[in-house]
């Protein structure tokens, strides 16, 4: 009976993905902001070292050749069946693949249009009055901004990535060994200021494109309103290379923090720009109508804009749950680099919503969920 759950949550075919004939399931220099209108419990626990985790009451006993697992509850279930599910061999569908890039494309053009995903001067005018994607108001983008844009589109337009990789910043990335497998894709996306060189072996060096989020100039730098978290903004700003992705047009209180990184940060690379909250609002938009319920996280975000420009695409660092199966049942830290808990994380995303499709775009080819060792 439980088997039988896990494998309908798994593989039954959600509306969104076979049918494609039918309509898609529905700063402060300063911004000047103007009105313009009058499914599962997430499992993820507090981030702890990763250690063996209840191995006696888990392991059957048996031999070292062969384990069989005793499940206390579903949740032990899904884990493991997800893991086990990931692990096998893997080959991409390159035409269901396309299927889901025209599917994105037909919904809104922006995501069939590679020169929409970010702002730059082939896009924007300046002064041009922008639309926020959380609040029904428009802010015209700062000269001070505008300036620093790129000149002209930086992703090619008639052509894609070969392979892309997407690194989440989940625990599951220690003692993984993945370093050399996300450096020796084309073109690698990584979420929000993870830092590289301490997790080079399991996270890689490779940076492309990084994203950052206003809050952490508020929280990680301390609104860079001091000298010496200025100096540390700009060191570690200054670790990645290709462009660090900004939200500035996310929410309307995103102004200050984003005019004060652009600001504040000297350095030479990587490029800062600003994405495109269109881009961004169509992506929300194709899964919610979907019935993704809550705000799509950042590293979803990616892994669809992946798809549209690259050809293959691997996600790392992806997993919503507190622990996972190898050797032993062994705990997993919500993040890989830092101590932060499930319980103090930002809870607006459907994290688990969110791995289920994931893991459903891996069964049908069109990306692949890298979960646990790469050696």
């Amino acid at each position: 009976m439980v088997t039988s759950q896990i494998h309908t949550r798994i593989h039954t075919v959600p509306p969104y993905l076979p049918q494609w004939n039918t309509r898609p399931p529905a700063l402060c220099e300063c911004f000047e902001v103007e009105d313009v209108s009058s499914k599962l419990q997430n499992t993820t626990s507090q981030n702890q070292t990763t250690q063996k985790h209840d191995t006696l009451n888990h392991l059957i006993p048996w031999n070292d050749t062969i384990k069989l697992w005793k499940f206390k509850d579903i949740n032990d279930h899904q884990l493991y069946l997800y893991e086990n599910l990931l692990k096998r061999n893997w080959t991409a569908d390159l035409t269901i693949m396309e299927t889901f890039r025209q599917a994105l494309a037909k919904y809104r053009s922006e995501l069939g249009d590679n020169a929409q995903i970010i702002l730059h001067k082939g896009n924007t005018k300046r002064k041009q009055k922008i639309n926020f994607v959380f609040h029904n108001r428009v802010a015209a983008i700062p000269d001070t901004i505008f300036e620093q844009l790129p000149k002209t589109n930086p992703f090619p337009q008639e052509t894609r990535y070969r392979s892309c990789a997407v690194v989440g910043n989940s625990g599951i990335m220690l003692n993984s060994s993945c370093g050399k497998d996300v450096d020796k894709h084309d073109y690698v996306f990584r979420c929000n200021l993870a830092p590289l060189l301490p997790f080079k072996v399991d996270a890689g060096m490779k940076s492309n494109l990084t994203t950052m989020n206003p809050s952490m100039v508020l929280g990680r730098y301390k609104a860079l309103k001091k000298t010496h978290s200025i100096k540390q903004y700009n060191e570690d700003i200054s670790q990645y290379d290709g462009m660090l992705w900004n939200p500035c047009f996310a929410y309307e209180g995103n102004g200050q923090p984003t005019l004060k990184a652009f600001l504040s940060f000297k350095g030479k690379k990587p490029k800062m720009v600003c994405g495109n909250p269109q881009h961004f609002k169509s992506v929300l938009n194709f899964w919610q109508e979907k019935e993704l319920t809550n705000k799509i996280s950042t590293g979803f975000y990616l892994a669809t804009t992946a798809i549209q420009l690259c050809d293959e695409v691997q996600l790392y660092g992806f997993w919503p749950f507190s622990a996972h199966y190898g050797d032993t049942r062994s705990d997993v830290p919500y993040h890989y680099f830092d101590d932060l808990s499930a319980a103090k994380a930002d809870s607006e995303h459907s994290m688990n919503e969110e791995f289920d499709l994931l893991v459903q775009l891996h069964t049908l080819g069109i990306l692949r969920v890298n979960a646990g060792s790469c050696s």
